[in-house]
């Protein structure tokens, strides 16, 4: 159960719940942004707090929140945006586990982290010293990097959408939430945040990796000189300042920053795409090779060793060991229907039937694939439907598994889990088959009785 801290980090007894959204129960309000409130909460399947963000349909400038016909295309996006996003696994990226739909609307479950994003740090009057913007920067273009290669651009990089969990440890937040706000706020509104924004976003032109090289390096030149490159008392004038106003060099603006890396920081922010570094891939290069030229811009304890791309299993661990853990997947939408349609934010949702859990496995098998295997394969899973109500030749199978496997019933693959949580199946035998790479496959027989849910436990590794 979870605990309220004190402020000496003491426990001073259990947290209440004050609403529910699935199977999360909430505990506390951690902020509200422009896409929704984020909480923390208790996931009670695997049995760890997590951060779930709602999102708000209310319109900019609008004084009531959408019909709710008119919400299905913007619940669409942020669950297709959520679906991308938990193909995602970086140590530089916050983890998503879960995504759904619920009475209060859509809803993301991630990674809960402990400090500050950027943008809170700076307005408390933070500034890094020059070795520990370039870390930062370079370990959130490694990031992008890995996200360009799956096929996903962010769009909205800025202070707000970077957290950091050390001084130079930040994780990327929001992947895809610009699509969700661009939808919401008018049809020929740009996506993204001005300050921050390519000029191609700007114009409604196409974007690619190279608009996020463009905001990142709008970041850069922030953390280098302390202030914003782009400024304005309007959007209009802000925009305009983005499309047609070079800033001045970050060198001319502090005498700190050495020449070099302020021409790497200009190139980031040029106007046409082709000018910038060709991938964020290029500018991280770029960034190394300035820090090894340059060591003595490092401090004690601050290293620019290479960022593992794919360390799920190892690294998955680790998150949850620390605080929480996260959200989403291209399973969101198989069990999301299970909250009664009347279900109210104060009012958690008892269970609706008994739960069994299956703890005798079958025989496993001997399969093991390789530690580098990534989790998600390069083809989009099958694609699933929210799960109806069990019929009456029908029963629940529930899933706490971590870190994450991909699952197959009787031999046909149907997701992974998280955030794949619960399956309709027949009444019968059936052979469930969990799959991570770097371990053996493990089967479990479970035995499906009519309207009775079944929980099935495992983790892999130690």
């Amino acid at each position: 159960m979870a605990e309220l801290p004190s402020e000496d980090g003491a426990s001073r007894g259990p947290l209440p719940t004050i609403g529910q959204i699935g199977r999360y129960a909430l505990k506390y309000r951690i902020g509200d942004g422009g896409l929704g409130t984020v909480y923390a909460a208790d996931d009670p399947l695997l049995s760890r707090r997590v951060a779930i963000k709602t999102l708000n349909l209310m319109p900019a400038g609008a004084r009531t929140p959408l019909e709710t016909d008119a919400r299905e295309p913007f619940n669409a996006i942020f669950l297709h945006e959520a679906r991308a996003a938990a193909h995602l696994s970086h140590p530089h990226i916050v983890t998503v586990f879960d995504a759904g739909l619920s009475p209060q609307g859509a809803y993301i479950a991630m990674e809960l982290l402990k400090g500050k994003d950027l943008r809170a740090l700076l307005s408390d009057g933070w500034r890094p010293t020059v070795g520990q913007a370039v870390l930062i920067i370079r370990r959130v273009a490694d990031a992008l990097a890995y996200a360009h290669s799956k096929g996903i651009v962010h769009r909205d990089i800025k202070p707000a959408n970077i957290f950091m969990v050390g001084r130079t440890q930040p994780k990327v937040l929001d992947f895809g939430i610009a699509s969700v706000a661009h939808a919401r706020d008018s049809g020929g509104a740009v996506g993204g945040s001005p300050h921050y924004m390519a000029p191609e976003q700007v114009r409604n032109e196409p974007t690619d990796r190279r608009t996020d090289v463009f905001s990142l390096g709008v970041v850069l030149y922030e953390l280098l000189t302390g202030h914003r490159a782009f400024e304005g008392d309007s959007l209009a004038a802000i925009t305009g300042a983005v499309c047609s106003f070079t800033p001045p060099m970050a060198d001319e603006v502090s005498t700190a920053v050495p020449p070099a890396l302020a021409s790497i920081a200009a190139r980031a922010m040029a106007k046409r795409p082709e000018d910038r570094p060709r991938s964020a891939r290029a500018l991280s290069r770029d960034l190394h090779e300035w820090l090894q030229a340059h060591p003595e811009a490092l401090q004690s304890g601050e290293d620019d060793a290479p960022t593992a791309e794919r360390r799920w299993p190892q690294w998955a661990f680790g998150s949850l060991a620390l605080v929480g853990a996260g959200l989403i997947g291209f399973g969101i939408w198989h069990g999301l229907a299970s909250a009664p349609a009347g279900q109210s934010l104060a009012e958690p949702t008892p269970a609706a039937s008994p739960v069994r859990v299956a703890m005798a496995p079958a025989e496993p098998t001997a399969q093991v694939t390789s530690p580098t295997a990534s989790p998600a394969a390069t083809a989009d899973p099958p694609a699933t439907t929210i799960a109806p109500p069990a019929a009456a030749g029908s029963g629940v199978l529930q899933l706490a598994i971590s870190p994450w496997a991909e699952v197959e019933v009787d031999g046909k693959v149907q997701g992974l889990t998280p955030p794949l949580n619960q399956l309709n199946l027949p009444v019968g035998r059936h052979t469930v088959t969990l799959r991570n790479s770097g371990y053996a496959a493990h089967a479990i027989a479970v035995d499906i009785e009519a309207n009775e849910s079944v929980l099935v436990k495992h983790r892999f590794g130690p």
